[in-house]
């Protein structure tokens, strides 16, 4: 009787075998969406890195299908707890550039929209360019009233991503 509990520990199920094959198939395809640079950053397999980089030319679905499943299989084989570690952190890592970028592109609104904003903004990240900032916000808002195209916008962006970044 023993023995049968033993086994039934040890032994895994259908279901959790596919699970596995399914989450590692996603992490190829994952792996399908990186940059060829970052694809030799990670040191793969010359079978699984050919794979991925015929994927990435495949356009018709079927064939992106039959190559994904294949990725899979090719997945199987291949230790991918190191690999989703570096994912994961890559992830982040982009999120944080994004959250940074939404950031910056918030303190360009509001100095753009509300003028009082420039005090917080002043308060918050204190610089020595007030001068050229108060200037750049000033023009903006004249082409923002007059359609004019963004270039003060742009120079905005720039000048408060420099100042954030200091």
């Amino acid at each position: 009787m023993a023995k049968g509990k033993d086994l039934e520990k040890n032994t895994v199920s259908r279901t959790q075998l596919k699970l596995e094959a399914e989450k590692l198939q996603s992490l190829g395809l994952k792996l399908c969406d990186l940059s060829i640079s970052k694809l030799k950053a990670l040191d793969l397999p010359p079978s699984l890195f050919e794979a991925i980089l015929a994927m990435q030319k495949i356009t018709s679905n079927g064939a992106k299908r039959r190559q994904s499943q294949y990725i899979g299989k090719l997945m199987r084989n291949f230790d991918a707890t190191e690999l989703n570690t570096i994912m994961t952190f890559w992830d982040q890592q982009e999120l944080k550039e994004k959250q940074h970028f939404h950031n910056i592109e918030l303190w360009r609104k509001r100095l753009v929209e509300e003028p009082g904003s420039v005090n917080d903004f002043l308060t918050k990240f204190p610089t020595e360019e007030k001068p050229v900032l108060l200037n750049t916000i000033k023009e903006a808002l004249e082409e923002k009233n007059q359609d004019k195209p963004p270039k003060y916008n742009r120079e905005l962006f720039k000048l408060v991503k420099k100042i954030i970044e200091k």
